[in-house]
């Protein structure tokens, strides 16, 4: 038992001791790295949701952006389409105006080629004008019965 305390047990004693402080040591590494992944995770953690907040704020000024452009867009389009039918109606007015100037010009000739050839004689000018007048106003009348 003596030889054995004596030169036996030491180097046993050593091997356990060396063993007790590697554990020992490996168990504080696992903890260290056990808080290091903890910290890391929070950190991740922390960017992702920054992250999602960026790509939040990003959605909604490209979802106001859109609506700002698409309102301008529309806006647009309905000054076009008011500037379109103003040109319009102002064409159809000026086409209108000519007409009619045509057609009185025509009403004129004829009525007073029709009247001189009735009358076998030349007509005055007040005549003419008179003449001319109610022929254009029941011309008129009967334009606008028609379409009314």
């Amino acid at each position: 038992m003596y030889v054995m305390k004596r030169y036996a047990f030491p180097p046993i004693f050593e091997i356990l001791e060396a063993r007790e402080k590697k554990i020992a040591g490996d168990l504080k590494s696992a903890e260290d790295i056990r808080i290091e992944a903890e910290k890391l995770k929070k950190d991740f953690d922390t960017q992702l949701k920054t992250a999602h907040e960026k790509a939040t704020t990003i959605i909604h000024l490209a979802t106001e952006e859109s609506r700002k452009i698409q309102e301008k867009t529309l806006n647009e389009t309905q000054a076009k389409c008011r500037q379109m039918q103003k040109e319009a109606e102002h064409e159809i007015q000026a086409l209108q105006n000519k007409l009619m100037g045509e057609i009185r010009d025509h009403i004129s000739t004829l009525t007073i080629t029709a009247t001189e050839k009735i009358l076998r004689r030349t007509l005055s000018e007040d005549d003419k004008s008179r003449l001319v007048d109610e022929s254009i106003d029941e011309v008129i009348k009967s334009l606008e019965g028609h379409a009314g």
